[in-house]
């Protein structure tokens, strides 16, 4: 078996690279502590499916407007897209 020592080499666009030694620098934490936290962020929500909540909201509580929710987070993922391409 391969040992790892815990190293990586992350070649990625300089606009990114930017942007994340941005944050870094704002938020007083590192490049290397925010791509850690990315990658426990994306370990921790691998097998989190969004909608089975928003299906389990709905089965709890009738009172909620089906068609308002979707339009709802329709209209979220929208503007999260629009500010993202900004």
């Amino acid at each position: 078996m391969r040992a790892f020592n815990g190293k990586i080499l992350l070649r990625l666009p300089p606009e990114i690279h930017k942007e994340l030694a941005r944050e870094a620098f704002e938020s007083g934490r590192s490049i290397n502590q925010l791509c850690i936290e990315a990658i426990l962020a994306r370990k921790a929500l691998k097998d989190y499916d969004p909608w089975a909540s928003i299906g389990q909201l709905w089965a709890k509580s009738r009172t909620i407007d089906a068609e308002k929710l979707t339009d709802d987070i329709r209209q979220a993922v929208q503007e999260a897209r629009r500010v993202r391409k900004a």
